[in-house]
Order: structure tokens, then C-alpha cells, then sequence
């Protein structure tokens, strides 16, 4: 049910109890004429993630050019990765095209420009704390309804996220909606594809093991990705344990080159879990991602020895023995497969 209150536009549904249609009525009963909808709009935060002062945003430092610009550094570019099927439905008709030099340039490049779309990072948020506020308390609609009401300002041009929602409870109090209450009305009002109401059962513990154990990381994190918001604690949970999962199995590359592998080393590097990560990129011969790595962990962690290298003036093999002295948790494991890497490298400069 729709109604207008100066230049908002309110929609309000019911849950709990039977459905009602008594109209303006019973908007201005649950609404109170006393509660002006501009107070309420400056008086609410819309951004339904709570943070401590004193707690560090890993979202302000995931934003930043240059960690980003690391990350997609470290991602890598296989545009037969990135592209590749992923499922067993019958393919379209092969198309063939007579094309000239031009053409056949143009069409590449518009190639990598898909390429680089597909392998546009999600955003790590801090997870969303419940902030819900009481804006009145009205004991003569205690009982009104046996249903409690939602509220979503549904006006034109708001970010969905930013959309004033509010919840009358049957015992006549007016308060600002919990996160599952705004996440319901929003995909309710404004839904996304592929998003359902009720989190999918492979999300749920037992499942979602099993499926780590098949190594699906991909499927997880894409699904994760329609399913739940960045800041939500479900998203935060699934993606965790699957990076956890990924590091105790060494399965780095199954996501590499794909949108994924971003927000999983920002996540190593953040819980300074860096040193299977680099172990793999050095038996790959990856000695700059490795590097990238390196500076990405200064970056994060500006307090730590990592911050006082000189990166641009300093040979990459002398940066990771300095952090296997300074900074590796796990120095031995780091130190066998630097060795190896350097062995390889001599090896191939005899044969070369």
C-alpha cells in the first residue's frame, strides 16, 4: 500500500498477521500525524554499518588506487580463464567472421575490455552492526494490529541503501528496522536477480563444507556475491571460510584471474596469513606478485618492518629475505621455497 507524505512516498507491509486494507486510516494511526517524516530522515543513519572509532576500516584501505591497483596487479590477466565455460549447457552456434587486420584488432581490444569488466573486485566493507534506534513509543496502539507493519520510503531517485525504513511492533513502538527487516523489504520492493529472501541452504555450515571440499571456491564466492551484501555478517562468514579453506588446501590458483583473488589476498595480507600465498607465487616464478604482495603488507600494516623497504631501489630477492627474517610466520616453509626458486632461476640461466 502506497501513500504520500509531502514529497516522500511510503509503501508498508505487513508481517505476522492477517492482511488489512483500512487505508490512510491506518497509516495515520501507525505513522501518528505528531511524527514528522523529516525529522525522522535527519535523525536515522542510513549506513547500516557501525564501526568504533578506534576500529581500523579495511573498506578506506581496500578503496585506496594504490592498494587496488596492487591487487589487480597480483590478480593476473588469462583471458582463457576469464572466459572459459563453466558449466555443461549446450554452447551457442560457432559464429565465424571474415574480418580485416583492423577489425581483428578492434575486436581484441574489446575483448580485454570484457575481460577487465569480469574481473572487477567486490568491495570489503566492515560488518554491519545492529544500530536499531527508538523514535516513539505510543501505548494508545498497543494491540492495534496483531501484525507488525514495515515502512520503506519508495520516492524516486534514492540509493537503496540509503532508503528511510521503519517498523511499528504491536506493542505501538516506532523504531528504525533491524538489518534482516531492511534486507527483506529492499529485495522485496527492489529486487536482485538472483538474490532470494531466504539464504540458500549451501550457505549453511554443513552444506558449504561439502562444497569446499568439491574445491568450488568459485561458485561459493559468486553466489555469495548475488546473495548477501558486502557488509552483511553471512557474506563476511562464507568468503572467510572459504579463504581459510583455500590456504590450508594451497589452491591459490583456482582463483586466479578471476574477481576473486583481489579480496583473498587482501584478506591474507590483512591477518598477516601471507606466507603460503607467497610460497605459491615463488614456485610459480611469480617474483613481482610476490613483490606487489610485499608492499601491499606495508601498506596495511604501516607499523610493521614491511613499511621501511625501499621497494623501487631494493633487488626483489633481497625484499623476501628480509620478510622471511623480519615478518614470516612461516619462516621455514618460506625459506625452502625461495631456495627452491633461486636453484630454478640459476638453472635456467646455465641452460639459457
Amino acid at each position: 500500500m502506497h501513500f504520500k507524505i509531502e514529497k516522500f512516498t511510503f509503501c508498508f507491509i505487513t508481517f505476522g498477521g492477517p492482511k488489512t486494507d483500512k487505508g490512510n486510516r491506518m497509516f495515520r494511526s501507525l505513522i501518528r500525524p505528531s511524527t514528522c517524516v523529516r525529522c525522522l530522515i535527519s535523525r536515522i543513519q542510513y549506513n547500516s554499518t557501525s564501526k568504533s572509532k578506534s576500529e581500523v576500516d579495511p573498506g578506506a584501505v581496500f578503496i585506496r588506487k594504490d592498494v587496488q591497483d596492487l591487487l589487480t596487479n597480483i590478480t593476473g590477466f588469462d583471458l582463457s580463464r576469464i572466459f572459459r565455460t563453466r558449466t555443461n549447457k549446450n554452447l551457442d552456434r560457432i559464429v565465424y567472421k571474415y574480418l580485416t587486420d583492423k577489425q581483428l584488432k578492434e575486436e581484441q581490444e574489446k575483448t580485454v575490455e570484457r575481460g577487465r569488466a569480469k574481473l572487477q573486485i567486490p568491495p570489503i566493507l566492515t560488518e554491519a552492526k545492529e544500530n536499531v534506534e527508538i523514535l516513539e513509543k505510543d501505548e494508545m496502539l498497543s494491540g492495534f494490529s496483531p501484525s507488525k507493519h514495515l515502512f520503506i520510503d519508495i520516492s524516486l531517485g534514492i540509493p537503496i541503501r540509503d532508503r528511510l525504513i521503519i517498523a511499528r511492533d504491536v506493542d505501538g513502538t516506532l523504531r528504525t528496522a533491524t538489518l534482516d527487516e531492511k534486507r527483506r523489504m529492499r529485495q522485496i520492493y527492489f529486487p536482485i536477480s538472483g538474490r532470494e529472501l531466504v539464504m540458500p541452504k549451501m550457505f549453511e555450515e554443513e552444506q558449504l563444507e561439502k562444497i569446499l571440499e568439491r574445491c568450488d571456491y568459485q561458485l561459493i564466492l559468486d553466489r555469495a556475491c548475488v546473495q548477501f551484501e558486502p557488509d552483511e555478517p553471512e557474506y563476511i562468514r562464507v568468503t572467510h571460510r572459504t579463504y581459510e579453506h583455500i590456504d590450508k588446501t594451497n589452491s591459490y590458483d583456482v582463483l586466479r584471474s578471476t574477481r576473486h583473488f583481489g579480496p583473498m589476498a587482501f584478506y591474507y595480507v590483512w591477518f598477516k596469513k601471507v606466507d603460503r600465498l607467497m610460497s605459491d607465487m615463488l614456485s610459480r616464478n611469480l617474483i613481482n606478485d610476490a613483490v606487489s604482495l610485499l608492499q601491499l603488507y606495508a601498506i596495511i600494516h604501516p607499523d610493521s618492518n614491511v613499511a621501511t623497504y625501499e621497494f623501487h631501489d631494493t633487488n626483489p630477492h633481497r625484499l623476501i629475505e628480509a620478510f622471511i627474517d623480519d615478518e614470516a610466520r612461516i619462516p621455514d616453509l618460506l625459506s625452502e621455497t625461495f631456495r627452491q626458486y633461486i636453484r630454478k632461476n640459476q638453472q635456467a640461466v646455465k641452460n639459457g
